[in-house]
């Protein structure tokens, strides 16, 4: 009793100041997507329910925060004049890019190319040669939108080879390629819709990696086994349910605090992966190269102006929270049966 009480208390700080190991098992460890994920029923325990209920407390309270920090205008003032100029975050994305996209050419060198991400491997001899023009296009402002379609056609060989609910996995690229597709139009509805798109499909990635862990929470277990420290004296199942509820809260509050706190959470969230890349090595660091470039970008200049679509000012605080707390409710319902219904359609 005493144990569970304590888990149950870890669990609530950890909801409440989001934090969470954000590594990519099928980079790293077997997987299986022949096989179906947990039965729902498996999933949805007594003890699920009662994370869900304290998720949801910690957002209430979070949006209860958030809203009153916007609405005083904390350190906004300060926040504004440290905003990078679009054409800073452009070269960020550039840049990474550039080495992304260059590391992927030299990694084909050892026989081992692939199109994205680590696990996506290809045979293809000029998926390499592909990825060299990438790397030197986004380096020549004119041809950046050459990238932006060729991001499209490997995530397109990626479905072709590996399908449709695999590659759900990184709507990330989706997003870089729409931004650099469409860098050539300066408008300023085009550049705002570049980072919304940019910012949507970083979060969107982050909302599906959490309910996997739900679903192959067995993918994660020799992680856990290789590494007991990370259990911090939980069991393997229960440290699973929690971190897919750690990881879904991130994400939901990436997407739409509103505050000084979009920046923290962006920033917070980044060194993380910084950090893990000292513990998983190189593939790491090339596999998340581009959603550290975009938290970066995030964190020095901050939510695009559609963010505040969801901003109540006109309603009183708790009002509010109420509201994100509801939308929240509705994502990880959406997410949870998006990601189950399209399994079982998909396959």
């Amino acid at each position: 009793m005493i144990r569970s009480r304590r888990s149950l208390l870890v669990a609530f700080f950890l909801c409440a100041f989001p934090q969470a190991s954000l590594a990519h098992v099928k980079w790293f460890f077997p997987y299986d997507l022949s096989k179906p994920p947990l039965p729902i029923g498996d999933v949805i325990t007594e003890q699920f329910t009662y994370m869900f209920l304290l998720s949801t407390a910690s957002i209430y309270v979070f949006y209860l925060v958030d809203r009153y920090l916007y609405r005083k205008a904390f350190a906004a003032e300060t926040l504004g004049r440290l905003v990078i100029e679009e054409r800073t975050a452009f070269w960020i994305m550039r840049i990474a890019a550039a080495l992304l996209f260059l590391s992927l050419f030299i990694y084909g060198f050892t026989g081992n190319s692939f199109y994205l991400t680590p696990e996506l491997i290809t045979e293809s001899s000029s998926v390499k040669w592909l990825q060299l023009g990438m790397a030197l296009a986004v380096l020549y402002r004119p041809t950046v939108p050459f990238a932006g379609a060729a991001i499209f056609f490997l995530y397109a060989l990626g479905v072709r080879q590996y399908g449709v609910f695999h590659m759900l996995d990184y709507p990330i690229f989706l997003g870089i390629g729409f931004y650099f597709a469409f860098s050539f139009i300066s408008r300023p509805d085009w550049v705002k819709a570049r980072y919304v798109t940019l910012y949507a499909t970083t979060g969107l990635t982050l909302l599906w990696a959490s309910i996997e862990k739900w679903g192959y929470p067995d993918w994660t277990y020799p992680l856990l086994g290789k590494d007991p420290w990370l259990l911090m004296g939980m069991s393997p199942e229960f440290f699973m349910l929690l971190s897919g509820f750690v990881e879904f809260n991130i994400a939901f509050i990436l997407l739409s605090a509103a505050s000084i706190f979009s920046r923290f959470i962006a920033f917070g969230l980044n060194a993380i992966f910084i950090l893990a890349i000292f513990k998983f090595g190189l593939i790491d660091a090339i596999g998340h190269l581009m959603i550290i470039a975009i938290l970066a970008i995030m964190t020095a200049r901050g939510p695009t102006s559609a963010r505040y679509f969801l901003v109540l000012s006109e309603k009183s605080l708790w009002t509010e929270a109420y509201f994100m707390t509801g939308l929240y409710m509705l994502a990880l319902n959406v997410v949870f049966v998006a990601y189950y219904g399209l399994y079982f359609l998909l396959h």
